[in-house]
């Protein structure tokens, strides 16, 4: 159709409109396709951008601009695009009246699933840039641009030195929604509560994505480990932590005491990060690379950036673990409780149950594997 024709049967159409679809688009990194075709979920679209290097950016342009026309005048010459291969555009669409009120519950939207994805698949997709604005060309809300907390990996960015990729497929729709069922379940509302402790768990764990250094990256771990894990006694959190998640977490090929051994290395990190304390570079490194899942031969970067991955992938496999535990009726550990979780976890018996419960949970959503170790995923190499 011709352009101008095109144009004035879109402002027909907007002068009689009653609703205006709003749309998000959310460039985000280290996301791919099993097949490199999009992949439609519940409420949101993940389509891949397959481009060679030097046609990057006008992939990622003509994706987004074909769900939000014109949308290259919300940022002009100066593009905000990093360049974080493979990398997907995450959409979501909505109609209302009122079309400036559509753009954040859009943009919470796909939050909300990448929360999920991220529980589900370990990995280092970061938000990078959100594109909003109406799906016509004639329209109240024209595009703008919305930049993220560490707007997104960069070349000098942690999550580059110890990449791992989240590849989607039609058979994940169903794990997604699964998983969002678990959650909408363990999180029921609390009247009057400004926040929760899970609540910020998963908040910093979600800021980690967004992190502009590595030491920033290992405190919002931190505290999103201890508000899952902790409880509310102050005494000896780190004994505690150790041995709540050796005791959920372990696998065969990720073992109780190599978890006990690096949670303690990490904590050690942590402590002095948060205390105000000083640390060499030679003893920093020499700490990290205690930790099990840190390959040997590796640069001091990647070494430090394969340590963060370590407490990300623990914090992930913690959250999962606390809201399946949550998620039944007959909760074994509700999110707002934490009486008796020691006691049981000494007593053979209930610690083998706390440990096979929330791994059955997993396995009626068939999302399993979500209960490995990244080393499982990645091939991470293991030292002993």
């Amino acid at each position: 159709m011709d352009p101008a024709e095109q144009s004035l049967r879109d402002l027909i159409q907007a002068v009689h409109a009653d609703t205006h679809e709003v749309a998000c688009c959310r460039v985000v990194s280290h996301m791919a396709t099993a097949d490199g075709r999009p992949v439609e979920f519940a409420n949101v679209r993940v389509e891949p951008v397959i481009s060679e290097a030097a046609g990057h950016d006008s992939e990622l342009q003509r994706i987004i601009s074909a769900v939000i026309p014109g949308a290259v005048s919300a940022y002009g010459r100066d593009r905000p695009y990093g360049f974080a291969p493979p990398e997907s555009v995450v959409v979501a669409r909505d109609s209302g009246s009122t079309p400036f009120d559509l753009a954040d519950p859009l943009s919470q939207r796909i939050e909300r699933f990448m929360v999920l994805v991220r529980l589900l698949k370990p990995g280092t997709s970061e938000s990078m840039l959100e594109v909003q604005g109406e799906t016509h060309t004639v329209r109240e809300f024209k595009p703008t641009v919305l930049r993220f907390r560490g707007a997104g990996p960069g070349f000098a960015s942690p999550t580059q030195l110890a990449a791992r990729v989240i590849t989607l497929s039609s058979d994940d729709a169903g794990r997604v929604d699964g998983l969002g069922r678990l959650r909408a379940a363990a999180e029921q509302p609390r009247t009057g509560m400004v926040f929760t402790s899970f609540g910020m768990a998963l908040k910093k764990f979600v800021l980690s994505f967004h992190a502009h250094d590595w030491f920033e990256q290992i405190v919002d771990l931190a505290t999103a480990f201890e508000a899952t894990l902790s409880g509310k006694e102050k005494d000896d959190v780190t004994l505690r932590l150790k041995t709540r998640a050796s005791t959920l977490l372990f696998t065969d090929l990720d073992p109780a005491e190599q978890i006990f051994k690096d949670v303690g290395v990490i904590y050690g990190l942590r402590s002095t990060l948060v205390h105000g304390g000083a640390m060499a570079e030679k003893t920093l490194l020499k700490e990290v690379r205690k930790i099990s899942t840190v390959p040997d031969g590796l640069s001091d970067g990647e070494s430090i950036a394969h340590a963060v991955e370590r407490l990300r992938d623990l914090v992930r496999r913690s959250l999962l673990a606390r809201i399946c535990l949550a998620a039944d009726e007959n909760s074994l550990w509700p999110l707002d409780a934490d009486t008796g979780v020691d006691a049981a976890m000494v007593d053979d018996c209930r610690r083998k149950a706390l440990r096979e419960a929330w791994r059955d949970t997993l396995t009626g959503i068939d999302a399993i594997d979500s209960a490995a170790s990244s080393v499982c995923h990645t091939g991470w190499a293991v030292r002993g």
